[in-house]
């Protein structure tokens, strides 16, 4: 429960209780429950749009979804793609690219890239059939931090200095990709049986390939790039869920 609670309050604004004694192993440890955070996540958006297509067209509706996913996540992840995206745009090395990446301003590639991501989402997502938005709702989040865990669990921290980033890359083994990657089985192919192994492999493709990209180019990954990939994968859900479920 303590690990869950600790996933819940990193990736949310939900805030639980304060933990003084939050150390770097309670961190790694909690990715075992990332998905199941997603979860929640997911439930808040049936929700929202639940209450939103009662008073609002379906488009409306879905657009209310989409922003519920940034309030709710505190716009976490999206602050990673944005930093990230001005990284690779503006740095011609690693050293570049990194510091790029640390600087708080946020760069004309960065707004771009958030508006384009944020578009597709919304058109995504208005796309997806009535009869498997609900299930949508629930994978999408799920699949998006569960890609996080695998970036921690399989490639190295890409920063010399330490950071919350680093403990989690630090102490997220096994186990912790083990478990997280059950519970998002459960989820994803209990909701989308056949359908769900392909979201989950085309996902799994995508979090890898982009841990190896980072890893060739800076030598490994950052919470920015763990942020960013989730968004990515999150994106490609919704696209995969519009072309199998036509």
């Amino acid at each position: 429960m303590k690990g869950f609670l600790t996933a819940l309050q990193f990736l949310t604004i939900i805030k639980v209780r304060e933990d003084p004694d939050l150390t770097g192993e309670r961190l790694g440890s909690s990715m075992a429950y990332f998905p199941l955070v997603g979860l929640v996540i997911g439930l808040v958006l049936v929700g929202v749009r639940f209450g939103a297509s009662h008073v609002f067209p379906s488009i409306l509706a879905d657009g209310f979804v989409i922003i519920a996913l940034v309030v709710i996540t505190g716009g976490l992840h999206l602050d990673g793609f944005a930093d990230t995206a001005d990284g690779l745009a503006g740095g011609k090395d690693r050293d570049r690219i990194l510091a790029i990446m640390k600087d708080s301003r946020i760069g004309s590639f960065a707004v771009i890239g958030l508006i384009l991501l944020l578009l597709l989402k919304v058109f995504a997502l208005m796309e997806v059939p009535a009869s498997v938005k609900t299930g949508t709702l629930l994978v999408v989040p799920v699949l998006g931090r569960w890609s996080t865990v695998q970036l921690a669990a399989l490639f190295p921290y890409a920063r010399s200095g330490h950071g919350t980033a680093q403990a989690f890359v630090g102490f997220t083994g096994k186990l912790e990709y083990l478990v997280a990657s059950l519970i998002t089985a459960l989820i994803v192919v209990g909701l989308f049986p056949l359908k769900g192994v392909i979201l989950i492999i085309a996902t799994a493709a995508l979090a890898f390939g982009t841990g190896y990209f980072f890893k060739r180019r800076i030598g490994g990954i950052t919470g920015d790039i763990m942020g960013a990939t989730c968004e990515l994968v999150e994106v490609t859900t919704l696209l995969l869920v519009c072309a199998l479920c036509v």
